[in-house]
């Protein structure tokens, strides 16, 4: 209810303030203070109308985009706990943290004779390539002093659908992302983590998610140590190539379970490809995964489902207008009960 009460707060405030003569207050203060039954019992009605509201307007764009029923089946999956969500960045971008291609296309203004070949990498979706161009130039060491200054930062503040994760997986999450807004996620909730793998530790994850679930899986790394870090096209070889263990620690990990993909652009990305060599060498069927994904004008549908559908991805495709809405109201919908009526 935290996560509501925040936003609740900030609607009742945008109103302005309370003033008499020099004193000001926020309205919320004053609502509480001087009527908190009044304050609680409409708290309680705005929440009960923000669920409806977030479940009308999934229940429309699904329709209109004929994902309604692949939604329902999510949902099924993951009332038997048979979901792991994987995080990218775009969960993290609501609470302040930059994407990829903004990251290192800002490590260009000290190094201008880099700019254009960044520019023209990230253009094609290359983040690999322009990273190991930006470290290449620039060195180790002020490299990783970029990553932990731009994602080491210890937020206060959280913010967005990223919110809602503890009270739908249980089993745990994998993400891509060098930040720490999912310990702080999970640390604010009732659901903490018990355990966080990374680096070479990621060897022990599929065992110890066996006995011991719901832990947090760092598959790229995080932003206080370049140990185990993957984010130039060197690290990339190493982890996903002939002699890496990614493939292996991935066809572990999804054994039994579907993974759903939040804030991912999933374009060109190494993780599709590995769940691709997996889906391709498997003498079984594998688990089929899912991926909230925004529709954006003029995509050719067809040609994107054949290249996710590849790596058994599924898309739940989203309006793009309003990505962090529509992911929370998707998420919502998800604890809510699904839209099977």
């Amino acid at each position: 209810m935290e996560y509501y009460r925040q936003r609740f707060v900030e609607e009742l405030n945008d109103e302005g303030v309370v003033s008499v003569r020099t004193f000001e207050w926020p309205p919320a203060e004053v609502l509480q203070t001087m009527a908190p039954r009044d304050y609680e019992a409409h708290f309680l009605d705005w929440v009960a109308s923000q669920k409806q509201n977030a479940k009308d307007r999934a229940r429309e764009f699904l329709d209109r985009s004929n994902c309604l029923d692949r939604f329902n089946r999510l949902h099924t999956q993951l009332e038997r706990q048979s979901v792991i969500p994987f995080v990218g960045a775009g969960l993290s971008r609501p609470t302040g943290f930059p994407l990829w291609g903004t990251f290192l296309g800002g490590l260009t203004a000290d190094y201008p004779g880099i700019a254009d070949q960044v520019r023209a990498h990230l253009a094609l979706y290359e983040y690999e390539q322009a990273a190991q161009l930006v470290l290449d130039r620039m060195g180790a060491d002020v490299f990783a002093e970029a990553v932990q200054n731009a994602f080491g930062s210890r937020i206060k503040t959280l913010k967005g659908p990223v919110q809602l994760l503890p009270l739908l997986f249980k089993r745990g999450c994998l993400t891509t992302n060098f930040d720490y807004v999912l310990n702080r996620v999970y640390e604010a909730s009732d659901c903490r983590l018990k355990g966080e793998f990374a680096g070479t530790r990621l060897n022990e994850a599929p065992r110890r998610l066996a006995g011991e679930p719901h832990c947090l899986l760092r598959l790229h790394g995080e932003a206080d140590s370049a140990q185990g870090r993957v984010l130039t096209g060197g690290e990339y070889t190493a982890c996903y190539g002939e002699g890496g263990n990614y493939r292996e620690i991935f066809k572990l990990l999804i054994a039994n379970t579907s993974l759903l993909f939040l804030g991912c652009s999933l374009s060109v990305d190494r993780t599709v490809h590995a769940l691709r060599e997996i889906k391709q060498a498997a003498v079984v069927e594998t688990p089929r995964h899912y991926a909230f994904l925004p529709l954006t004008d003029g995509m050719d549908r067809e040609a994107r489902r054949n290249e996710l559908v590849q790596a058994d991805i599924h898309p739940i495709w989203y309006p793009p207008e309003d990505h962090d809405l529509a992911i929370e109201d998707l998420l919502i919908s998800l604890m809510e009960g699904g839209l099977h009526e």
